[in-house]
């Protein structure tokens, strides 16, 4: 009779007084402990002043077409601080070419935390012409673009739900060669969470 007595003591007791078998609670009460640690986690972040905030990196892919084709394409999905995004999406145009009858436009669109487009306009001889636009922004020569050789920037942000880079390339002189549409659509490439204070 004792050793079934001591059996009984250390065997767990169920919610209905039962002793529970195999040493297994209800199922609602083993649900309730595994959610426990991140429910505790998330107390301590409100309590200390912090939240977590879900950031999306997002990216401008240009459209192909007969005129315009994609000459690189990404190879990698990263943050700012070089770690792998979650859900990253590569193989996205990072440069592309424009080509014309007397003018070839290059368009640059690096991976980066919000997205930016770069443009540069030659003619055959290769001297740098004028850009002029909806949206296109002058590059400083020594910015890290203008070091590459592009001219102007598209602001996207500004142009939001436009889904159209619509611009003239010019000579020097201001003679108009020509008027080039490209259209776009912006996509996320992926996205990260961070703890940001409250």
């Amino acid at each position: 009779r004792v050793s079934k007595l001591r059996s009984a003591e250390n065997r767990p007791i169920s919610h209905n007084g039962r002793v529970a078998r195999a040493g297994i609670g209800p199922p609602i009460l083993r649900m309730r402990l595994k959610k426990s640690p991140l429910i505790i986690i998330c107390c301590l972040m409100m309590l200390c002043g912090c939240k977590p905030v879900l950031i999306r990196y997002k990216h401008v892919v240009v459209k192909e077409s007969a005129v315009l084709k994609i000459t690189q394409c990404s190879t990698e999905s990263n943050d700012s601080q070089g770690n792998p995004l979650s859900a990253p999406k590569v193989s996205l145009p990072v440069k592309c070419l424009l080509s014309a009858e007397d003018y070839v436009v290059l368009i640059h669109t690096p991976l980066n935390v919000t997205p930016v487009v770069f443009l540069r306009a030659h003619n055959k001889e290769n001297e740098t012409l004028k850009l002029q636009g909806s949206h296109l922004l002058k590059l400083e020569e020594t910015s890290a673009a203008g070091l590459e050789g592009y001219t102007h920037s598209f602001l996207v942000e500004e142009a939001r739900g436009e889904g159209v880079i619509d611009f003239e390339v010019l000579t020097k002189d201001g003679k108009i060669l020509g008027h080039s549409k490209m259209k776009y659509n912006t996509i996320s490439r992926g996205y990260v969470w961070i703890i940001d204070a409250i």
